[in-house]
């Protein structure tokens, strides 16, 4: 699915892009999608590493109890080891990625990285809004989805590399902003 996202995004982008120079209402409506597709590109393509290291099983299982939100945990009534949801953020599993795979891409110094957050901030007060209107700028949505979606890029092809040892198809690639 995080490809169908990516695309998503890119062509909501483009939608507000062309509908920003007659009606704001509309141009906005398109780049919240983007933001969303966006969001959602990077959260699926960490599910599908966390899907493919179960199948595999090729990693440690509580990593991968870790990228699939569950915990490992052992029952004493029942003496046997189970599985329970538990929910962990974006940021730490791509940290986890990050540092388990040597993936070259430094959370205190990268500006994807610095970008991604940001980004997640914007899809956070979308998601969870304090205010009653949108009051973002048409300039602002644009510049944001634009580093956040280039940052989301950026961190999948940088762990596709050394998870896949592949980059992402240059189809993807090539819907940077």
């Amino acid at each position: 699915m995080f490809p169908d996202y990516i695309q998503d995004s890119f062509s909501f982008y483009e939608l507000a892009e062309k509908s920003g120079t007659t009606s704001d209402r509309l141009a906005k409506m398109y780049y919240r999608a983007s933001v969303f597709c966006a969001a959602s590109s990077l959260e699926a393509f960490v599910n599908f590493i966390g899907d493919t290291f179960s199948k595999g099983n090729t990693i440690d299982k509580n990593e991968i109890a870790f990228l699939n939100d569950m915990a490992l945990e052992i029952s004493p009534t029942k003496a046997i080891l189970e599985t329970r949801i538990k929910y962990y953020s974006i940021d730490n599993k791509i940290k986890f990625i990050l540092k388990r795979f040597n993936v070259p891409l430094d959370t205190s110094t990268s500006s994807q990285w610095r970008h991604f957050i940001e980004f997640k901030t914007l899809r956070d007060s979308l998601v969870h809004p304090r205010n009653m209107t949108d009051d973002l700028e048409l300039n602002d949505y644009k510049n944001k989805i634009k580093r956040g979606l280039n940052a989301n890029i950026d961190i999948m092809n940088a762990i596709s590399k050394k998870v896949f040892g592949k980059p992402l198809r240059k189809r993807l690639t090539d819907l940077k902003l």
